[in-house]
C-alpha cells in the first residue's frame, strides 16, 4: 500500500482542523443563540404583561403605579374603564363639570362613583338606579401625571372584574363578569346544576369566588375554586347583596337574609326585604303592606307599622339623592297614615308625625330680596327647583298646612313653618337656596344671619347628598394631589 505522500497528509489535516473550527464556530453561535433567547425570556418575564379575558392586551406605561409608602398597587382608572367596556366620564355624576378630582364609570346594569383622597365608592343599586350604595374600600384614590388611580380592590368591586397581580411573571390579569359568567355556564352541568343565575346583581358573586347555581328551580351557592356547596340549592330565589356580603333568599313566599357562610341572618318572615345602608347595617322590611327597620341581625329598629318609607325622589330630580331611606346618615323619612316624620339610625323618632309633606314642590314668578336690592327672577329664564334637603345645613324641607320649615339632621326646627315656598336655584352650577313669605323672598343665608341662626351641621355632612361646599372640597383635593409613585414596567 502506498504512504501518502506529505502534502496529502498536509491537506487532510488542514481539512479536519477546518471541520473542528466550524463546529467549534456552530456550538459557540448556537451557545449564543439559547444565551440570547434566555436573556430575551427573562427581559420579558420581567416585563410587566397584561392579560385580559385570557387575551395580551397593550397598556400605557402608567398603566399601575405602586405607592413607595404602602406598597399597595395602584391602576388607572380610565385605562380600566376602556378594558372592561365600561364608560369613563370626569367629574361627579349628574353634575355636569369636568372636574378630574372625580370620576365615575358606568356599564348597561352599573355605576360607579371614585373622588380624590376617598376611600369611599358609591355605586348605584342595580334594581333601583336611583339609589347608590356606599363602600368602603381598602384605600384612598390617588392622583398621577393628571389621571386617577385606585386600588387592586377597589378596581375590582368598582368594574365587577377579578384583578389578580402574579409579581413573579410580572402579569395582570383581569377577567370581566360577562367572561366569568360564559366560563361558568359551560361546566355548572358537569356537577349536575341546571344554570347559574340569570341577574346581573347576583351574578357578581363570581368576583368574590362563589356561584349561585340552579338545580330543579331552586337556588343555592357554591365555591367557584373547587364547585363545594356553600348553601345548599332549596330556595325559591336568591338576590346577592354585595355591600354586605349577604343574600336576601325567599322561600315559600316569604323573605329574609343570609350569610356568605349559609348562617340565618334575618329569618324569612317578612314579605319584601331590602338594605336601606350597608355600613348602618339597616334594611327595610315589609308585612301586609306596612314597613318598618330592621338591623343586619334581624333586631327590630323600626316596628312595622309604618304605611311608607323614603322620599319620592321624583318630585325632587335636581336635589341627587343618593339614597332615599337614608338622609345625611341618620334619618329615616316615615309615614303613619297622612303624616311624615323621621326615625333616627337607632330607631328613636326624632320629627314627630305632624307634618303634611317633606319637601316642597312648586315653581311660579317671584320676587327676590338681596341684601340690598330686589331682583325680579321668573321661570323664563331662572330653574326654580323643588327641594327636600339643603345639604349644606343639612337641612329637610317639611311642610305643615301648606306652610313651610325646615329641620335638620338630628330633628331640631331650626326654621318654623311659616314660609309659602322653600326653593332652590341654579346658578352658574351652584344652588341656591330661598324662603318666600307673603311673595317677599329672602336668600336663606341671610335669613339664618339676621335671626342669628348657628348651624353647625349637627351630624356632619354626609355626601349620600350633593355637597354644596365646592371651595373647600377643591382646595383640599388640589393642595393633596401627588405624582410621589413608583411606575411598574
Amino acid at each position: 500500500m502506498e504512504l501518502m505522500s506529505g502534502e496529502q497528509q498536509e491537506k487532510e489535516h488542514k481539512g479536519k482542523k477546518i471541520v473542528i473550527i466550524s463546529f467549534i464556530i456552530t456550538m459557540i453561535f448556537i451557545v449564543l443563540i439559547v444565551v440570547a433567547i434566555l436573556v430575551l425570556k427573562q427581559v420579558e418575564n420581567n416585563r410587566l404583561k397584561l392579560i385580559v379575558d385570557g387575551k395580551r392586551s397593550l397598556m400605557s406605561n402608567d398603566f399601575i403605579i405602586t405607592d413607595p409608602e404602602s406598597g399597595s398597587i395602584y391602576l388607572n382608572i380610565n385605562e380600566i374603564a376602556t378594558l372592561t367596556n365600561y364608560q369613563f366620564f370626569n367629574g361627579e355624576y349628574k353634575q355636569y363639570s369636568e372636574d378630574k378630582t372625580k370620576c365615575y364609570v358606568e356599564c348597561n346594569d352599573e355605576l360607579a362613583m371614585f373622588e380624590l383622597n376617598s376611600n369611599i365608592i358609591y355605586k348605584n343599586n342595580a334594581a333601583d338606579k336611583l339609589n347608590f350604595d356606599k363602600y368602603i374600600t381598602d384605600g384612598k384614590v390617588k392622583s398621577y401625571n393628571n389621571a386617577l388611580y385606585a386600588t387592586q380592590n377597589t378596581i375590582q368591586m368598582a368594574f365587577n372584574t377579578r384583578v389578580t397581580y402574579n409579581e413573579d411573571n410580572k402579569t395582570i390579569y383581569l377577567e370581566t363578569l360577562p367572561y366569568l359568567v360564559e366560563y361558568y355556564k359551560n361546566i355548572v352541568t358537569e356537577y349536575g346544576y341546571t344554570g347559574i343565575a340569570e341577574d346581573f346583581i347576583t351574578r357578581k358573586t363570581l368576583v368574590y369566588d362563589m356561584l349561585v347555581v340552579q338545580r330543579d328551580k331552586k337556588y343555592g351557592v357554591v365555591s367557584t375554586k373547587d364547585f363545594s356547596s356553600i348553601i345548599g340549592t332549596k330556595y325559591d330565589s336568591m338576590i346577592y347583596i354585595e355591600n354586605t356580603q349577604e343574600f336576601i333568599v325567599t322561600s315559600e313566599q316569604k323573605t329574609g337574609t343570609l350569610d356568605i357562610s349559609g348562617e340565618t341572618n334575618i329569618g324569612l318572615r317578612y314579605d319584601e326585604i331590602d338594605l336601606i345602608d350597608g355600613q348602618a347595617g339597616l334594611y327595610y322590611v315589609k308585612n301586609d303592606n306596612l314597613y318598618g327597620v330592621l338591623n343586619g341581625k334581624g333586631r327590630v329598629i323600626v316596628y312595622i307599622e309604618y304605611d311608607d318609607i323614603g322620599i319620592n325622589r321624583n318630585i325632587f330630580p335636581l336635589d341627587n339623592i343618593k339614597n332615599n331611606m337614608f338622609l345625611y346618615n341618620n334619618c329615616i323619612p316615615l309615614k303613619k297614615g297622612t303624616k311624615w316624620g323621621i326615625a333616627d339610625k337607632n330607631g328613636n323618632i326624632i320629627l314627630n308625625f305632624e307634618y303634611d309633606e317633606l319637601g316642597y314642590a312648586q315653581g311660579e314668578s317671584l320676587n327676590v330680596e338681596g341684601e340690598n336690592t330686589t331682583i325680579d327672577i321668573t321661570t323664563k329664564d331662572k330653574s326654580i327647583n323643588n327641594v327636600v334637603v339643603i345639604p349644606y345645613i343639612e337641612g329637610i324641607v317639611i311642610g305643615k298646612g301648606k306652610q313651610y320649615g325646615v329641620a335638620n339632621s338630628i330633628g331640631e326646627i331650626i326654621i318654623p313653618c311659616e314660609f309659602d315656598k322653600i326653593y332652590s336655584i341654579t346658578n352658574e352650577g351652584e344652588d341656591e337656596y330661598y324662603l318666600e313669605k307673603n311673595g317677599r323672598v329672602t336668600k336663606l343665608d341671610k335669613y339664618l344671619e339676621d335671626n342669628k341662626i348657628n348651624v353647625n351641621n349637627p351630624g356632619g355632612v354626609d355626601i349620600t347628598t350633593n355637597t354644596i361646599n365646592n371651595a373647600i372640597t377643591n382646595t383640599t383635593n388640589t393642595t393633596n394631589v401627588t405624582n410621589d409613585f413608583v411606575i411598574i414596567m
